[in-house]
């Protein structure tokens, strides 16, 4: 799906430049008194100050994708997603809605109580925009349950099970001592995941992951509605989605952390031909050619990987970048279960809910 200013980019550009040529060129035809030079002169002014803006707005949102489609833009996606809490599907392939008890936390020797040990919930999201179905869990702290206010939001991306987070990087025991969050989990199989792939096999995980996901969550729980109080966090290639999202869609996120992730364009045909598109995604040139968003990005990484050095050295204000340097080169959740808790805790203290909330 392409965005909604793609087709009137060329047309709106050219009608702006022809508006300013214009003005330029019948600007002493109306002069004299009267109220019809009056109107001319001003007519000429604010066809031109109107196609020129929007000109500007079209390639803004081209670049920034801030409006998807048409009803996006005019607000005419009443269901833009649909959430279903599920359970492992019966004999008769029911699914039934409630929370994933196996996977929950629980103190020895008491019965299972969300306000003491929180909830995880097991979710398939429907994006209406990307057309993607996908599988996240949810865990809510205990914290969710004894207070009314929302609460920030981080979303957890790995290259195995979305549970991976709970069983190897031990959640939510690395969550202990951070402000209290909600960790949303997903599957990323590659850097494709997180981008809107063009060509035959088009997809939009970009689109899925910064806008499907993140409403989805919205209209299920109480969570933040702003970008200042939603992170994304990943491993291996869901590190380099992490940086990635946080960088592109800075009205989304506003902090990221990449354990392990690389920084240049992800090889493969993900680009449709397009070396502008390819550009568009390596995260050290956006760094060198394009302004600095304002998100902050924990770079977690080998002590002698040469692109996260890269990557923390090229930043500048109003990006800021905090590097964490560990032996060897890990990359899956389980390898980096001893820093979880320290990415958590960088993370949280990055995140914050608006009063008006």
């Amino acid at each position: 799906m392409e965005p909604v200013s793609a087709a009137l980019i060329g047309p709106v550009c050219l009608l702006a430049l022809g508006c300013a040529v214009a003005a330029v060129v019948l600007w002493r035809r109306p002069a004299g008194p009267g109220v019809r030079a009056v109107l001319a002169r001003s007519g000429l002014l604010l066809a031109t100050q109107a196609a020129l803006t929007a000109s500007v707005v079209l390639l803004a949102n081209r670049y920034f994708v801030f409006y998807a489609t048409w009803n996006d833009l005019l607000g005419n996606d009443p269901a833009k997603v649909h959430v279903q809490h599920v359970q492992p599907q019966h004999a008769a392939g029911r699914l039934v809605q409630r929370a994933v008890t196996d996977l929950a936390p629980k103190r020895a020797g008491h019965k299972q109580d969300p306000a003491e040990d929180g909830r995880v919930d097991r979710l398939t999201i429907h994006g209406v925009r990307s057309g993607i179905e996908g599988e996240a869990y949810v865990y809510l702290p205990p914290q969710y349950f004894q207070r009314a206010e929302p609460l920030p939001v981080v979303v957890l991306m790995a290259e195995g099970a979305p549970a991976d987070w709970l069983r190897d990087a031990g959640l939510p025991s690395a969550a202990r001592g951070t402000q209290p969050m909600v960790y949303a989990m997903v599957r990323i199989r590659g850097a494709a995941d997180c981008m809107d792939v063009p060509g035959r096999h088009a997809t939009l995980g970009g689109t899925y992951l910064s806008q499907d996901f993140p409403e989805a969550l919205a209209s299920q729980y109480r969570v933040a509605r702003g970008g200042e109080g939603w992170a994304v966090a990943g491993t291996g290639a869901g590190g380099y989605c992490a940086a990635r999202l946080a960088m592109l869609r800075s009205d989304r996120f506003t902090a990221a952390a990449s354990l392990g992730g690389r920084f240049g364009a992800p090889d493969g045909d993900l680009y449709g031909g397009s070396e502008r598109y390819r550009l568009a995604g390596d995260l050290l040139w956006r760094l060198q050619n394009v302004p600095p968003p304002p998100v902050s990005v924990l770079v977690a990484s080998g002590r002698d990987d040469e692109q996260a050095r890269r990557f923390a050295s090229l930043a500048r204000p109003p990006m800021r970048v905090g590097t964490s340097l560990v032996d060897g080169s890990p990359a899956s959740a389980s390898q980096w279960r001893d820093h979880v808790p320290g990415v958590l805790a960088w993370l949280g203290a990055r995140l914050r809910i608006p009063p008006a909330e």
